[in-house]
């Protein structure tokens, strides 16, 4: 099993068997329970996102317009709250926050198959995503708390690669259930989802180290106004940001839609897509976050990241205008360069966020950068839908000169985020946690 590195600052590495177990020991504060947690995570995130939409249509009876048109305005209601929650992660702390968010989405869940028509259904997903946006803050926050600086980018690239590998099992329970064709095999979607939250829920409250009494801010020091998203640098690198992520819809909308629309490619390519990019980000998320720690390794990711993902568009524009074997051959070209955009995006999004972020208001700037992200959710699968969709190949080019630009200006930026000061008081007070068992500080380490 793999146990969490003990590293001494200034230790000889230099032998290939010590480099070697450097590598595959867990970062400092992550823990066989913390992967746990991040497995289950991705079991119930894979569910939902491989099945909800099937039961929604054939549970509920929805039209496809509802369902879009409630997911919309749930993600809208997501994204004007995110900010607040942030910082009652702050004042709460992020793992009182976090297991309140996660316990709320387990009792969501429960409440889907007890939908009836659209408003119904309308108001258990905007609970469910408000929910999870709650536990969201929270788990930003705690895990700031939780990985000591110099190893969260680290840290976070070992809990993607886990919660990926939880997502693939959950989509593959997903497709067993829907291939019965059945309102049984339909209902158990939810309710597995619902039951791999609860664990996660149960994990969170009784078994993972307990930081927030390490970390909890002095009345003084309790945020009273939001001032992360007046802080305009940071709100540019977190729009900036928002470019990088535009590769999910791209993965999960766009290129779909591509291959079905503008080449001759077998449909089976969607779900071939699909299945290789996550096993490359299982297999390389690790390696490709290596080295990237600060916000300047940060920039240097995104600068790296920005040329993949146009290598991507150049190779998904060739694919229409190819025929046979060669248009699969670019879109796996494409896939692979999109992938590598992921990989170097995420990494870069931990090492600016957290570096940028002051300690006592992590949650607040955190939810700010993360709604740069939604951005790209809420506005990228329209726009680059008919960009790309209805503009043919010309429109991947257009998307490319995009990801060079944002390529091109991610340093400077993270520069002059830099050079912004960040103040820290009055500082937050720092109590160490009690005892030895599990959800205690000790148990991090």
């Amino acid at each position: 099993m793999l146990q969490a590195a003990t590293i001494t600052p200034g230790a000889d590495l230099s032998s290939t068997t010590e480099r070697g177990n450097a590598r595959m020991s867990l970062p400092p504060g992550i823990s066989p329970i913390i992967m746990l947690r991040s497995l289950f995570n991705g079991i119930s995130v894979g569910l939902y996102m491989a099945g909800s939409s099937v039961f929604f249509i054939k549970y509920i009876g929805l039209t496809p317009q509802q369902v879009g048109l409630g997911l919309s305005v749930a993600w809208l209601i997501s994204t004007a709250t995110m900010v607040p929650f942030g910082m009652l992660a702050d004042h709460f702390g992020g793992r009182t926050i976090w297991s309140i968010g996660t316990i709320a989405s387990a009792a969501v869940f429960c409440l889907y198959p007890f939908a009836e028509g659209y408003w119904q259904f309308q108001l258990i997903v905007g609970l469910a995503l408000l929910f999870a946006g709650l536990g969201s803050c929270g788990y930003d926050r705690y895990l700031g708390d939780l990985l000591p600086e110099g190893s969260r980018v680290r840290g976070s690239a070992f809990l993607r690669t886990t919660s990926n590998v939880g997502m693939a099992l959950g989509a593959a329970i997903a497709g067993v259930a829907i291939s019965f064709g059945t309102r049984p095999g339909y209902l158990a979607i939810v309710l597995i989802t619902a039951g791999g939250t609860a664990v996660e829920a149960a994990l969170i409250m009784w078994a993972v180290p307990n930081v927030d009494r390490r970390h909890r801010p002095t009345k003084s020091a309790t945020p009273r106004k939001p001032i992360a998203i007046r802080d305009r640098s940071f709100v540019a690198v977190s729009l900036l940001n928002a470019a990088f992520l535009l590769n999910g819809p791209v993965l999960s909308v766009v290129l779909p839609l591509w291959i079905l629309s503008n080449t001759d490619g077998p449909a089976w390519l969607i779900a071939g897509t699909l299945l290789a990019n996550m096993i490359l980000v299982v297999v390389l998320q690790i390696p490709a976050s290596r080295g990237v720690e600060t916000p300047s390794d940060g920039a240097r990711a995104w600068a790296r990241s920005g040329i993949a993902l146009a290598v991507a568009c150049v190779s998904f524009a060739v694919s229409g205008t190819t025929g046979g074997w060669a248009t699969v051959v670019s879109l796996a070209m494409g896939l692979v360069a999109l992938t590598a955009g992921e990989l170097f995006s995420a990494a870069a999004s931990w090492a600016v966020r957290y570096g940028l972020s002051p300690e006592s208001r992590r949650g607040e700037y955190i939810a700010v950068f993360r709604l740069g992200g939604l951005v790209s959710w809420i506005a990228g699968p329209a726009v680059l839908s008919f960009l790309v969709v209805a503009g043919g190949p010309a429109g991947w080019l257009v998307l490319a000169g995009g990801f060079v630009a944002a390529a091109t200006v991610a340093r400077p930026m993270v520069r002059w985020a830099n050079r912004q000061k960040r103040g820290e008081e009055p500082q937050a007070e720092i109590v160490p946690a009690l005892g030895g068992g599990p959800g205690t500080a000790s148990g991090a380490t």
